[in-house]
């Protein structure tokens, strides 16, 4: 055997090779990257988070668009029934205008939280004697307008009605009013400000509205409408006219007929049995809509009226009318998104330019009242809800009544806070349900039922506002 061979075991792996300066910078790089990446996105998300807030504020100052509603609405307060006519909301008030069961007229304010009564303002003393059994008086209407800031106009008058069951048929007979008059309240503290007789040459005031700081005052005749304008401070008579409305009257109450419609700041419609739209400068005739038509109201941005006529729509305004094919399609909510947007249905939905009569597009969907919100196009009937691009007509998502309430409902109304599309609907076994849903693709956010809505029979919007109706009463929800 030869010698031994000493053999040395080293687990050293000994020195690290020497590193390429660049392994740490392209680390360091690598990290500064994925920063940039992470910062970016959070900015993203910030100006995203930022914008949505700011269109959603600016919402707030739509009309017709609810309070945000992120989880169920709950039964907040409760209504004055007994006496309440309509609601509208000012500021962060509810006003309500309420006629006693005796005849006294008042106008109160609350608070939209809570329901607080913050004052309440008397308008009508009852009448003296008392009214007959099955007698009531209707004439209180109060409405506020931009170019009256924190005031409400309330006009009252004396007419009354009287119904009976017997028959059949059963009847109600009118009786006119003798007196009016034209109120203006402030809306923070309930003073009335200003008060003004609302008869003018014995013609009694059966409908006021509120344009270019005036109040516009319309009295039924037996062949027209005399219309007249007064100072709301002062009461002084600004102008007065004859309008060629036809019979204004009125067949089942006195002055049913008569509206006053503000148009723009510049021009008023008053309505008979038929329509005309003045100048609120001078009460000069603009244009007229003559009386076999329907007006449904005025555009939102105040351009025109809207006429329903023989199968056509006809927007009349002050820079002349322009003709569209199809019944109106009523817009409940406009924020201005598609300037110009006019709706009609005649086979299918139809989509025009209201300045020029131009067809912009047609969709072969069912569609009765629309909402516009962010360029989208929400329409409904009964039995569907679908959402379009309002500017091209392509349909971006579509459901049903029972695909969305249930199996035999139907859809009895459509809202929105901007983030949400609220569906109200009802079926003939559970009652009311309220659904909301994304606008964007139409998924359920969450879902109401009678039994969540406090017993109602059914779900309103009135003025942003949400209201259920049940056999209790009127209640707000929020």
């Amino acid at each position: 055997m030869g010698d031994p061979v000493l053999v040395e075991l080293d687990d050293d792996p000994g020195a690290p090779a020497p590193e390429s300066p660049a392994g740490p910078a392209r680390r360091r790089w690598g990290a500064l990257v994925l920063l940039a990446v992470v910062v970016a996105l959070v900015l993203a998300q910030l100006v995203a988070d930022a914008r949505e807030g700011a269109r959603l504020a600016a919402l707030t100052h739509v009309t017709g668009v609810l309070d945000p509603q992120p989880d169920p609405p709950r039964v907040a307060w409760r209504l004055h029934d007994d006496a309440t006519g309509d609601v509208q909301v000012v500021g962060s008030r509810l006003l309500e205008g309420r006629i006693a069961p005796d005849g006294a007229m008042s106008v109160a304010a609350r608070d939209l939280t809570t329901g607080a009564v913050r004052w309440t303002a008397p308008l009508l003393d009852a009448p003296d004697p008392p009214l007959p059994a099955g007698t009531v008086r209707y004439g209180l209407q109060c409405t506020a307008g931009p170019t009256l800031p924190g005031r409400v106009v309330c006009l009252v008058h004396d007419a009354t009605v009287a119904g009976t069951l017997e028959g059949p048929p059963a009847t109600s007979t009118s009786e006119p009013a003798t007196s009016a008059r034209v109120e203006v309240v402030d809306a923070a503290s309930g003073e009335v400000v200003a008060d003004h007789a609302a008869v003018d040459d014995g013609n009694v005031a059966a409908a006021v509205g509120v344009t270019d700081g005036a109040l516009v005052l319309a009295a039924p005749l037996d062949d027209g409408t005399t219309v007249w304008a007064l100072d709301p401070a002062t009461g002084a008579q600004r102008w007065r006219v004859r309008a060629d409305t036809g019979f204004g009257g009125g067949w089942l109450r006195w002055g049913a007929e008569v509206r006053v419609v503000p148009v723009g700041d510049t021009a008023v419609g008053v309505l008979g049995a038929g329509a005309v739209l003045l100048d609120v400068a001078d009460g000069s005739t603009l244009a007229t809509a003559g009386t076999l038509a329907t007006v449904t109201g005025a555009r939102q941005d105040g351009t025109a009226l809207v006429v329903g006529s023989e199968g056509y729509t006809r927007l009349v305004g002050p820079a002349g009318e322009v003709r569209l094919e199809g019944a109106p399609v009523p817009v409940d909510v406009d924020d201005g998104s598609v300037p110009g947007l006019a709706l009609t249905t005649s086979g299918g939905l139809r989509a025009w330019d209201a300045r020029t009569g131009e067809p912009r597009w047609q969709a072969d969907v069912p569609g009765q009242v629309a909402l516009v919100v962010g360029g989208c196009l929400h329409v409904y009937d009964a039995f569907h809800v679908t959402t379009l691009d309002a500017r091209t007509g392509e349909v971006l998502w579509e459901t049903t009544a029972p695909e969305l309430l249930g199996g035999d409902a139907a859809v009895t109304g459509v809202a929105t806070d901007g983030a949400h599309l609220l569906v109200a609907g009802a079926t003939p076994t559970t009652g009311p349900r309220l659904v909301a849903v994304d606008p964007a693709d139409g998924t359920v956010q969450w879902r109401t039922d009678r039994s969540g809505l406090g017993g109602v029979i059914r779900v309103d919007e009135a003025d942003g506002v949400l209201l259920g109706v049940g056999p209790q009463g009127t209640v707000v929800l929020r």
